[in-house]
């Protein structure tokens, strides 16, 4: 039960991730005095130490429990896509840095999410026979 609480930390932080890079991306470009207060790489970097803090914490237990390969890769992928977004910030375009970010905490939300189904899904370990 208490992977269950990680993955819901992780839904947040990565919710929050979307909506940070959304902001941070996009509304500078609708009211672009807002740009020189939208660049702080704390932020980031705090952001993506919770992640990597927390990702394991909810995939591996899930998936000693359920053994769902995909479910594993997509979060894996969306925390790779995380570090790339941050990696490659003040080289590309903040939409395009942000972009690859958002879609990388997307991808993370979707693993948590999927990792609560199938977990409440298969009570027991090695009970899926049906995925």
């Amino acid at each position: 039960m208490k992977k269950v609480v990680w993955d819901r930390i992780g839904i947040a932080f990565s919710s929050a991730c979307v909506v940070h890079c959304v902001m941070v991306a996009f509304l500078p470009l609708l009211f672009p005095f807002l740009s020189q207060y939208t660049h702080s790489s704390w932020v980031h970097v705090t952001v993506l130490f919770t992640m990597l803090f927390t990702t394991p914490f909810a995939f591996i237990p899930g998936y000693k429990k359920h053994g769902l390969t995909w479910i594993l890769a997509t979060a894996l992928g969306g925390l790779l896509l995380v570090i790339l977004g941050i990696l490659i910030e003040g080289k590309v375009s903040d939409q395009m840095s942000h972009g690859v970010s958002i879609f990388g905490s997307l991808l993370l939300v979707i693993g948590h999410g999927k990792n609560i189904q199938h977990s409440h899904r298969h009570p027991h370990p090695h009970a899926h026979e049906c995925c």
